[in-house]
């Protein structure tokens, strides 16, 4: 362990709570209004498909990581249950992912909201509220966790409530057949409507599971769970369930309902412009304001979540001295990861400039991921690792899925010539770069980088 903590986590959080953490940190509204948006600019009518398939399959993973969770949970999040079943050499790589990974999900967050608060603030940059809204949730994030996740509670419902009035507004104005819309996918290209290409659609579908995906955010705060090996399992797939369902159903609802195809998909925000066409402009500006109030929930929730896997990677020693001691810092009242915290809101504040198309790619190819989560299930069900609290159900048919999905991923990406292959060969090589030099380090003698991302005891 680093010698930099200033304290530990506190065990204080309930199901419910941690839940309505996950909930808010994997965010429906912002996978819809800002997910969907970037996704119906992508492939047009195929975001409906693409939510579709990309729910039912972060619904499926979501077990993966609740077996996971139930045996190894802590602030780590994934890695210590990839670390103890698959060891240091591969996890290394996942930390090393997610060392790049995690500075631009936080902006990706803080970028929607500067993006749909700059509707509602005219002549304000978008990029300078999204700087701000991320030092404002940095703040919020750095309190008591329990006392954050009231506040994020009543957050949770507006975002709901959003999300209600986008569903009723898609369901009373359908002008499209269902069928039409799952076999002849059409977008927007070069101002006139196209069929989608199976290389386009496959993105859409992984960014529809990227979308989707989230309920391991639960393992994030497992650690501050009281009897977390017995009661996470079932959070976390509750989660990727309740994930599935409010951020599919409002996608297809609105791609149903959109009357003229090629001025709502030409919009720089074609949820807001959908909703503004047919519920009018005062409905389209209350969603907005709960819309903004819902990512900022998200943003708070989101770095609260990943600020305690830094504080988890800086206690475990991985980087260099000095920037351990910083990362595993904890307030010694407040009990928050305040070091964590810190860097992230700041390298995430930087991560702004990368724009909403790179961020979008770059959080939506975590191709290892999914590699991981597979193989480790496989690998802990043969030694009697896994399946004590939680157990996913179809073995090893899930975990086989989750591993052609990664392929899938890379493919996606790959077949993409611009942003998506570019970002896919750039983790890629994170990941193949982290595996050698930790191979290359054992073979010099050295040990293994100790990896245990938990402080648990119960």
């Amino acid at each position: 362990m680093t010698s930099g903590v200033a304290g530990s986590l506190a065990r204080v959080l309930t199901p419910l709570e941690v839940l309505m953490l996950t909930v808010s940190a994997l965010s429906p509204v912002l996978s819809v209004f800002l997910g969907g948006n970037a996704v119906l600019h992508l492939a047009g009518t195929g975001a409906a498909l693409g939510f579709i398939a990309g729910g039912v399959l972060s619904a499926l993973f979501a077990l993966l990581f609740a077996e996971l969770a139930a045996a190894y949970p802590g602030a780590g999040g994934l890695y210590p249950a990839l670390n103890a079943v698959l060891g240091p050499r591969w996890t290394f790589g996942y930390v090393a992912l997610r060392l790049v990974l995690i500075f631009p999900i936080a902006a990706f967050f803080a970028l929607g909201l500067g993006s749909y608060a700059g509707a509602l603030l005219p002549g304000v940059p978008p990029l300078a509220i999204s700087a701000v809204a991320m030092a404002l949730a940095a703040v919020v994030a750095s309190l008591n966790i329990k006392r954050g996740a009231h506040v994020i509670a009543l957050f949770l419902a507006v975002e709901m409530a959003a999300l209600g009035v986008l569903a009723w507004t898609g369901a009373t104005n359908m002008v499209r057949s269902p069928v039409d819309v799952m076999l002849h996918p059409l977008h927007l290209t070069q101002g006139a409507m196209q069929p989608v290409s199976l290389a386009t659609m496959a993105l859409a579908v992984v960014s529809g599971m990227s979308m989707a995906a989230g309920a391991g955010w639960a393992m994030y705060f497992a650690e501050e769970m009281d009897q977390a090996h017995r009661r996470i399992g079932r959070v976390v797939a509750w989660a990727g369930l309740i994930a599935a369902v409010t951020i599919a159903v409002p996608v297809v609802l609105v791609v149903l309902a959109i009357g003229d195809l090629p001025q709502v998909l030409a919009a720089d925000a074609p949820m807001a412009e959908f909703l503004r066409i047919s519920a009018g402009p005062t409905v389209s500006t209350l969603v907005t304001i709960g819309v903004v109030a819902a990512i900022f929930n998200a943003l708070i929730a989101a770095i609260m979540g990943l600020s305690r896997q830094l504080f988890a990677i800086g206690r475990d020693g991985v980087l260099p001295g000095a920037v351990d001691r910083v990362l595993a810092i904890v307030h010694p009242r407040l009990r928050s990861p305040i070091g964590a915290t810190t860097v992230l809101a700041a390298l995430g504040a930087a991560c702004l400039l990368l724009g909403e198309k790179r961020l979008l790619l770059i959080v939506s190819g975590n191709f290892a991921e999914y590699f991981l989560i597979g193989a480790a299930v496989i690998v802990g069900r043969a030694h009697g690792l896994l399946g004590h609290n939680f157990k996913v159900p179809l073995h090893p048919l899930v975990p086989l899925i989750a591993i052609g999905a990664g392929a899938g991923v890379i493919l996606a990406n790959w077949s993409d010539a611009g942003t998506a292959r570019k970002s896919m060969a750039l983790l890629l090589g994170i990941f193949a770069a982290a595996f050698i030099w930790h191979e290359a380090r054992i073979r010099q003698g050295r040990p293994a980088i100790d990896l245990k991302g938990s402080d648990i005891d119960e």
